[in-house]
């Protein structure tokens, strides 16, 4: 009869709206979620910034005052080896305090195109001699990848941690693989719903054949702090949340328990066209790392001071001290030393504040700004306004001594220079 046939068309719309609505609520719930973690990540970014700062203070010192003691130690000294381990904890210690930073978004991120199959190939190299022999690597690389905007360091670091919690979940013995792909999301992806402009993506799959985790795991495993491991820290897979994020891209999981795991990251790829720089590292010299030269150092940690007036000291420098920004400035005008190592996240007027106060008392003030921590803007920013180096603690003694010496011999050579303070306005 037509009214039944009616009806029975009815119900089928019925239903395919149904479908439709049920799936539009899937999608909604997927980028409620998708905004949560973001929101929850934002909230604990400034606390680990804040906390890999103070860290890196410590660890700053303690490495300062193992390798002075070094310098008097031969190696077949008794407490060689002692000293040696020290200095092993303190790089371990900077590891972590490096992964806060990642996670807090502290650390300067330079974009530029990469080829992210020749980070994954140099990575496997050093894979290869680190995890267990039988645990099998296997590459499934496009051969014409699309070119990413992207960090070649946090690309690392996300490849790093990946792999680290695929060989914890794998044991002594399975199979990781890394694959790469050029992809086209369809119109109807949770993630084109998002952002509709940028349907073009290059997926990296890192997959293993490890015991798996539950759905109530999944769940939780980009929380900060979340982790089912005993002595693990429960950072690893929130940084690479945060990594991806600040990449532009998104990540998605699949586990099943007894079978394994697979985490599938998309990057935005860039327009064709977009050519490939490759960074030649500067040459190293042999030089001097002694000097007489006068060294201003501006930081508000008392223990930070002493140490790097004595590393500095010990190689024939004058040194001036000051514990604040407002000390630096009036210790700059009293003395115009050769060099400022400036610590850029004081308190009170701050590293940029003094740097720019030093710069309108002398325009040839020559200021390396040094931090725990950096914040993208505050480096550019103290470029521009003239700093010549960035130091980031904690860091070696031969590295200051090399930015020491590698500033003052750039800029005044031989000679001493004539100083040229500017005339207040």
């Amino acid at each position: 009869m037509p009214e039944n046939r009616d009806l029975q068309e009815r119900i089928k719309q019925l239903e395919e709206e149904i479908r439709t609505l049920k799936q539009k609520s899937i999608e909604r719930r997927q980028i409620e979620e998708q905004l949560y973690q973001v929101q929850k990540m934002e909230a604990l970014a400034s606390l680990s910034g804040g906390l890999a700062h103070d860290f890196n203070n410590i660890l700053h010192c303690i490495l300062g005052y193992t390798e002075m003691a070094l310098m008097g130690k031969s190696k077949d000294s008794p407490d060689y080896d002692t000293f040696q381990q020290i200095k092993l904890m303190i790089n371990k210690g900077s590891e972590l305090a490096r992964q806060f930073l990642a996670f807090g978004r502290k650390i300067p991120l330079q974009f530029k195109p990469i080829d992210l199959n020749l980070v994954i190939r140099e990575l496997i190299n050093l894979l290869r001699r680190t995890i267990p022999k039988m645990i099998e690597i296997e590459l499934k690389l496009t051969e014409n990848p699309k070119i990413i905007n992207a960090d070649a360091g946090q690309c690392e670091q996300v490849l790093m941690n990946l792999s680290i919690n695929a060989e914890n979940a794998m044991g002594k013995n399975g199979k990781l693989t890394f694959k790469t792909e050029n992809v086209v999301l369809n119109s109807d992806h949770p993630q084109a719903l998002l952002n509709p402009s940028s349907l073009e993506y290059l997926l990296l799959t890192v997959s293993d054949t490890g015991h798996g985790m539950s759905p109530q795991t999944i769940d939780h495993i980009y929380e900060p702090f979340f982790t089912t491991k005993e002595e693990g820290t429960g950072l690893g897979l929130s940084i690479v949340y945060s990594i991806v994020k600040d990449h532009g891209g998104f990540i998605e999981s699949e586990s099943n328990v007894g079978k394994g795991t697979a985490f599938r990251i998309y990057f935005p790829v860039l327009k064709s066209g977009v050519e490939l720089k490759r960074n030649m590292a500067p040459k190293k010299t042999d030089k001097s790392l002694y000097g007489n030269e006068s060294i201003l150092i501006v930081d508000d940690e008392e223990a930070v001071l002493k140490i790097s007036e004595e590393m500095l000291t010990r190689n024939g420098y004058t040194v001036i001290t000051a514990k604040n920004g407002e000390e630096g400035i009036i210790r700059y005008s009293e003395s115009f030393p050769d060099l400022v190592l400036l610590d850029v996240g004081m308190p009170g007027i701050g590293g940029i504040k003094s740097l720019q106060e030093m710069m309108s008392v002398d325009s040839k003030a020559k200021v390396v700004i040094v931090s725990g921590y950096s914040e993208d803007g505050n480096i550019e920013e103290a470029k521009i306004l003239g700093a010549k180096a960035f130091l980031q603690k904690p860091y070696h003694i031969t590295e200051l001594l090399n930015t020491v010496r590698g500033v003052l011999d750039q800029y005044y050579g031989n000679e001493r220079r004539e100083r040229v303070p500017l005339k207040p306005n």
